[in-house]
Parts: structure tokens; sequence; C-alpha cells
């Protein structure tokens, strides 16, 4: 039990202080988990397929990188000292899985609805590439999903541990209330100079 409770705190605690006649004790926490709550968030950024473009996404770059994220997630999920940040990282961690699923699900509506074999009179071809579509749109749509519940788990860690939240992570986090009750400023593009 005490191996347990030593490897939480491992790295947390900075100092402690005991005094024995006024039987207080002090506690000191370290940085470390507002640090590794920064470094989840910069590896984050290096995974396109949360802030891209939708029409510069494609499938197989899109499964590969999601592959990966899921893969670190796990890891951090293992090594998060902090409930708070566990909390959200599991989050994370269940949107990738509901997307692995939800793709996995369009590719099986793709194969009942559109067969491989195109309709009598179709271009074999064409037939292909309309029935990757169909598929790569179900996709995309379970992509928006992923990056609107990485965007909530991104906000709340911001939050909870003071880290600004700004480049691309932020377009997909949710807009700041006090912002958005002030009016949202338009983008530069829309106007004239």
């Amino acid at each position: 039990m005490f191996k347990q409770w030593l490897w939480r705190w491992r790295g947390r605690v900075k100092t402690i202080g005991f005094s024995f006649f006024g039987q207080s004790v002090s506690v000191e926490f370290s940085q470390s988990e507002r640090e590794r709550a920064r470094s989840i968030l910069l590896r984050l950024e290096d995974h396109r397929v949360l802030y891209a473009p939708y029409d510069m996404e494609e499938e197989n770059g899109s499964w590969g990188s999601i592959e990966a994220l899921r893969a670190y997630l796990n890891e951090q999920v293992e090594q998060c000292e902090s409930e708070e940040l566990r909390l959200q990282v599991r989050a994370m961690r269940a949107a990738v899985r509901q997307w692995l699923t939800d793709a996995e699900s369009a590719r099986r509506v793709t194969d009942r609805t559109c067969p491989e074999d195109p309709p009598s009179g179709r271009d074999p071809i064409q037939w292909a590439r309309d029935r990757d579509r169909i598929q790569w749109t179900y996709q995309l749509q379970a992509l928006g999903v992923l990056r609107g519940r990485i965007g909530v788990a991104i906000a709340e860690i911001g939050r909870e541990f003071g880290i600004p939240i700004d480049g691309d992570l932020a377009h997909i986090t949710p807009p700041d209330l006090e912002a958005s009750e002030r009016g949202a400023p338009l983008s530069p593009l829309y106007f004239a100079d």
C-alpha cells in the first residue's frame, strides 16, 4: 500500500514539513502535473487531424494519425497523477475510441447499402469512387464529433491548470462564454482596409 501511495505522489511533492509539538504538516506540490498537461497539449498540436480543414483530410492519413493519438493517450492515462488531468485524458481517449467505432460502422453501412459490384449499366470505376465518397462522408461526420469532444477536454485542461489555449487547438475548443456574450469579433477577412 505504501508503494502505491509513493508512486501516486512521486514528482508532485516538493517539500514536506513536520512540527512535532504543534502537530502541523505542510505539503507543497510541484508544477509537474501542470507541465504534463502542457506537454499533452503540445503533442495534440502535432495531430493535424484535430484541426485541419475537412477537405484536406483523407481516410488513410486520418486513420493512422488517430491510431497514433490513441496509443499516446493510453500512455498518458497511466502517467497522470492528478484526477483532474486523468479524467480529461480518459475523455479524449474515449472520443478516439468512439471515432474508430464510428469509422468501422461507416464501412459496414457502406458495404450493406452499396455493394462492391455496381448495378448493371453503371461504370465500375465511378461506382467505386461514389462508394468510397459515401463511406468517407460518414467518417467525416464522426471526425466532427471527435473534434468537438476533444475540444471540450482541451478547454477543461486549460481551465483547470491555467494554460492558455491558442494556436491550432483553439479552433476546436468551445468559445469563451464571456467573449460570446460580448459578441465575437469578426474576422478581418470580411473587411476591406
